[in-house]
């Protein structure tokens, strides 16, 4: 009688297992695969870190740009301000306002009245008028001329200088 000859019940197929030499492959361990997994976590964290940075560089030199142009536009707007300003304050064109909105009019000669303004407070006060000193040889209220202020002794000779015109 002929008897077959037994082959295994589990056979791997042809060429699994086996590296294109013919050498059957080594079996990776579960720590490699932890390893290996952890370094493929690593390297793809940190792409998104570096794309994260250099996302935050195009957006800082977007802002960088807009806000240069902001910076020049509002220099143009600054220098227009500063024509119209002086446009404005003119002194023709404040003499003008002057005369049509606020109905005022030109001075003659008669009206003007010039003070002499000097350098020094002192030099510029006039010397008190007789009609001023009081019976004891001062002047009023016991003050001498320097202790009057200059501008206020200007208004006060220009109201007596009017009131003596028109009494007279």
């Amino acid at each position: 009688m002929i008897v077959a000859k037994e082959q295994p019940y589990h056979q791997s197929p042809p060429g699994k297992g086996l590296t294109p030499a013919g050498h059957p492959r080594p079996q990776a361990r579960p720590r490699e695969h932890l390893v290996l997994m952890l370094l493929i976590l690593l390297v793809f964290a940190l792409g998104i870190l570096i794309s994260i940075f250099y996302s935050r560089v195009l957006i800082t030199g977007y802002q960088i740009t807009r806000m240069q142009k902001e910076l020049a536009e509002l220099e143009i707007e600054t220098r227009g301000l500063a024509e119209e300003v002086s446009r404005l304050s003119s002194l023709e064109r404040v003499e003008a306002v002057a005369t049509t909105r606020l109905g005022m009019v030109k001075p003659d000669e008669r009206q003007v009245v010039l003070v002499k303004a000097a350098g020094e407070f002192q030099d510029a006060l006039p010397e008190p008028r007789p009609a001023e000193k009081s019976a004891s040889g001062d002047t009023e209220k016991g003050r001498t001329p320097r202790e009057h202020h200059w501008i206020l002794q200007a208004l006060t000779d220009l109201v007596i200088h009017r009131s003596s015109k028109h009494s007279g």
